[in-house]
């Protein structure tokens, strides 16, 4: 199997339950407090790990005691956080706010510093998978290495779409493509992205690439908490892909994994171990 690597935020999450978002002025009382460990690049990251891939993790932590827990719980999971980066300051921190519906929202407390993070693009080998779980525009020419030199890039989508990026799939919410047709990123006269895949919650996801379109059903399970379950999916669909499987089976397998994640109060989605079954019961080819 092929290395992963992981480039993306490393957060301490405070999930507060609470009867409804409060409007503009108004008040809502949380009915539950918790603290736990996120962030969209921890999430894949010790995913991808449970799988017993080797996995190398790309971001930062602050020098305070949420940038150590952090450290720990990737270390326990055996990702590899050679390449986290050690600020001064404050470690990510967010406040989740979920619904009875299971539906989150999320309040970013201290400012983003993951573009001054360097991509390490030199240790990562033709064949390797490189995700990135959060654009900016610094990554790119790391992209645009990483793409030349054979390895297999994925990304959240970018604020604009335009053909040709540097990336072998886009894996985003039909929120982060904020209403733009994400058909309009594949482009005739280049390879780039071979798919574009967009996730709808409880409406399932859509796969766009060269031979058109094709939507998949979600699994109707109770949710819980939906906070990683877009980290469980883009996990399940990087591993299906670096196994070789066709784009319609790695859509599938991560579909699985999202339901399963759904159901579970916490962020970093429930290991590989929990879904195995499920994802080698699937019909070989599900395009």
């Amino acid at each position: 199997m092929a290395d992963f690597w992981v480039i993306g935020p490393i957060a301490w999450d405070r999930v507060l339950r609470v009867p409804c978002l409060p409007h503009s002025g108004g008040f809502a009382q949380a009915t539950e407090v918790a603290e736990r460990p996120g962030g969209a690049g921890a999430n894949v990251a010790i995913a991808l790990a449970s799988t017993g891939a080797a996995v190398h993790m790309a971001g930062y932590v602050g020098d305070d005691e949420p940038g150590t827990r952090m450290r720990a719980v990737l270390g326990d999971a055996h990702v590899d956080t050679g390449f986290v980066h050690a600020r001064r300051g404050h470690t990510s921190e967010v406040d989740i706010l979920v619904e009875p519906s299971g539906e989150r929202t999320i309040i970013g407390i201290w400012p983003d510093l993951l573009h001054t993070i360097p991509v390490p693009a030199t240790e990562i080998r033709s064949g390797d998978v490189a995700y990135f779980a959060a654009w900016h525009e610094e990554f790119l020419p790391a992209m645009r290495q990483l793409s030349n030199s054979g390895a297999i890039v994925a990304t959240v989508p970018p604020p604009r779409l335009v053909p040709g990026l540097p990336a072998t799939y886009l894996i985003g919410s039909q929120d982060q493509y904020g209403g733009q047709d994400p058909r309009s990123a594949l482009s005739a006269d280049t390879a780039m992205p071979v798919a574009v895949v967009v996730t709808r919650g409880a409406d399932g996801v859509d796969l766009h690439d060269s031979d058109g379109s094709a939507a998949y059903p979600a699994q109707q399970v109770d949710v819980v908490d939906t906070t990683g379950a877009g980290d469980a999916f883009a996990a399940g669909f990087l591993r299906q892909i670096s196994s070789g499987d066709p784009l319609g089976r790695a859509v599938a397998a991560g579909i699985i994994w999202a339901a399963a994640t759904v159901q579970e109060p916490a962020s970093i989605p429930p290991p590989w171990s929990r879904v195995t079954s499920r994802v080698l019961a699937l019909p070989p080819d599900q395009r």
